[in-house]
């Protein structure tokens, strides 16, 4: 019984490793059905991304987030969800502005739902 509980947790073993040994193709396998989406930092950082280019913290609570050129930021319906319960991102601009002066970008600030300033927290943004 022992033999045979041991040769199954070998097959196992080596079946896990390899399905971890295989590749992600891109960054479709996070958003499949979105043109474009990230996961912003408070500090500005860019995590799992697809058709972002970059993202920065300009200011406190100030954010811009740069699309590829295949998503067109001006037209496009897109979410925000913050990363904190007490915090609140929103759209500012939608294009070049005083905050962000790239092109096909996202000014987006956020609030602290308590005091009503700005203040850094972290977003998930989504293109559909």
């Amino acid at each position: 019984m022992l033999r045979h509980s041991l040769a199954g947790g070998l097959v196992l073993a080596a079946a896990s490793c390899f399905l971890a040994a295989g590749s992600v193709a891109h960054a479709d396998i996070y958003a499949p059905y979105a043109r474009a989406g990230a996961i912003v930092d408070a500090d500005g950082g860019l995590n799992n991304y697809k058709n972002v280019i970059s993202s920065e913290r300009v200011d406190t609570g100030r954010y811009c987030v740069e699309f590829s050129h295949k998503v067109d930021v001006t037209g496009a319906l897109i979410q925000i969800t913050p990363r904190d319960p007490r915090r609140l991102p929103h759209i500012a601009y939608r294009n070049p502005s005083s905050t962000c002066e790239g092109h096909n970008t996202l000014a987006i600030h956020v609030y602290n739902t308590s005091t009503g300033h700005l203040a850094d927290g972290g977003f998930d943004v989504t293109i559909s």
